[in-house]
């Protein structure tokens, strides 16, 4: 028998944040950086825009290589 782990619910700033990159990417074909995403939500520093996707990266939502730009992932659709 296989088990799934569920997936565990965003919080509201996580959903809208998760939504603002599937929105970018839909935009503009390709992930949006980090700086940007600061710029987007107003984070004093990259760190801030870290301490966000990091549970979203958990969470199992969004992916993302470390070493290159722009390889921010989603991977879960996001109800309403």
């Amino acid at each position: 028998m296989t088990t799934t782990t569920p997936i565990r619910p965003l919080t509201d700033r996580q959903r809208e944040i998760y939504r603002w990159i599937v929105n970018y990417i839909a935009g503009h074909g390709f992930s949006p950086t980090i700086r940007e995403l600061c710029l987007a939500f107003g984070f004093a520093s990259t760190e801030g825009a870290m301490c966000h996707l990091r549970p979203l990266r958990s969470k199992g939502y969004v992916v993302w290589n470390e070493r290159q730009s722009r390889t921010l992932r989603p991977l879960q659709e996001v109800d309403a």
